[in-house]
């Protein structure tokens, strides 16, 4: 997540018809076939899911940093975290069922959650109704958007501790593992408590070869730590890269020779990134060879407020009449034939959205 009093109407279940990525291209663009080329077996890898493990190359269209379910805060009228008030526990179901069948719909089969404090009986009941699978998270986000019991964690062994037992046992109880770390920074400079949380989590991704995915304040220091506490740097997906950047990929292009992978997901957000800044940003990469260490999607994410549902960039500063167009579907709907019509062929699509996702998970382009 990257807002507030926007109050929104979503479409009603769709159907169960199922488009790929491929069709959605050939229709939009029909001279450009588009191409999903047969997925690698090399080093195929299972990763659990909430319904149960997935083989790295049946992940399919794939979008990596999204939220199920989100939560309020903070502000200053509502401080630190807030849960899903219990009344509106149904209708949140039904409502993230339908973001996430309208996203099956249109061709996408895996969506990971980097929400790494989630209910996730809730997800439980979601995930059994929906085609899609769904990758949840451990870890820590920002501290002053967690709930207290993880904002006020201060022994770097105990939050270690915590990571391995979702990693390797089970989530709350349950036998629903995490399948990545996500891991976050509120501002410019790693703080002291941020510092602990991605040595920890370094150290439970050494420990059980999970890929971890970060909140980008600076990309070089998160990846400068994590490598020096022993992370594969192929490993490490840095998110929200393109933010702030003017289409100029700095040090970033060091940081992909590396082997880490660049995440984008500012599609339709032109107060973040406008989007020849994104283009250029996005191109940089591809025309330096590193196409294949850009992932993109769109951090969908909504919570309630006031008995309403609110996107992000809804409400202030922003106040963006389409914050609510940006679900799951829109990288198909809107971004992918966006990008083609900007000058990105369906193979890099298809490198974006279906060989990279698989490849950080399995390792393949080791």
């Amino acid at each position: 997540m990257k807002g507030s009093k926007y109050s929104i109407t979503r479409r009603s279940f769709i159907g169960k018809s199922s488009l790929s990525l491929a069709s959605i291209a050939a229709a939009a663009f029909p001279a450009m076939c588009a191409l999903v080329s047969p997925l690698e077996k090399k080093n195929n890898k299972l990763i659990p899911t909430v319904t149960g493990e997935v083989a790295s190359n049946e992940l399919g269209t794939t979008l990596m940093h999204e939220h199920i379910l989100w939560f309020s805060g903070p502000r200053a009228e509502d401080p630190n975290y807030e849960p899903i008030p219990d009344n509106l526990i149904p209708e949140t179901i039904d409502f993230a069922l339908s973001l996430l069948n309208d996203a099956a719909r249109v061709g996408i089969d895996t969506i990971v959650d980097l929400t790494p404090h989630r209910p996730i009986d809730l997800y439980e009941k979601i995930a059994k109704r929906t085609p899609v699978n769904i990758i949840v998270s451990t870890g820590f986000y920002r501290r002053l958007k967690s709930p207290s019991w993880k904002a006020d964690m201060e022994d770097e062994n105990q939050m270690e501790a915590l990571m391995l037992k979702e990693l390797t046992e089970g989530i709350d109880g349950t036998k629903i593992r995490a399948g990545i770390i996500k891991i976050a920074q509120e501002g410019g400079t790693l703080s002291d408590w941020e510092k602990k949380v991605f040595r920890a989590a370094a150290r439970a991704s050494k420990a059980t070869g999970t890929p971890m995915a970060t909140h980008t304040g600076n990309a070089f220091e998160q990846f400068d730590l994590l490598v020096k506490t022993g992370v594969n740097p192929h490993k490490i997906l840095l998110s929200h890269v393109d933010v702030g950047r003017k289409g100029i990929p700095g040090e970033l292009m060091t940081i992909a020779r590396e082997g880490s992978y660049l995440e984008v997901d500012t599609f339709g957000q032109e107060f973040y990134t406008p989007w020849n800044e994104l283009v250029a940003f996005i191109r940089s990469f591809c025309d330096a060879g590193f196409a294949n260490k850009v992932i993109i999607d769109i951090d969908s994410n909504w919570h309630w407020e006031n008995g309403q549902k609110v996107f992000e960039g809804a409400g202030p500063p922003y106040f963006d009449p389409n914050a609510a167009s940006r679900t799951f579907a829109y990288m198909i709907t809107d971004a992918v034939p966006r990008l083609l019509k900007s000058g990105f062929s369906m193979k890099e699509i298809n490198t974006f959205l279906v060989d990279n996702p698989r490849n950080f998970f399995s390792n393949n382009d080791l």
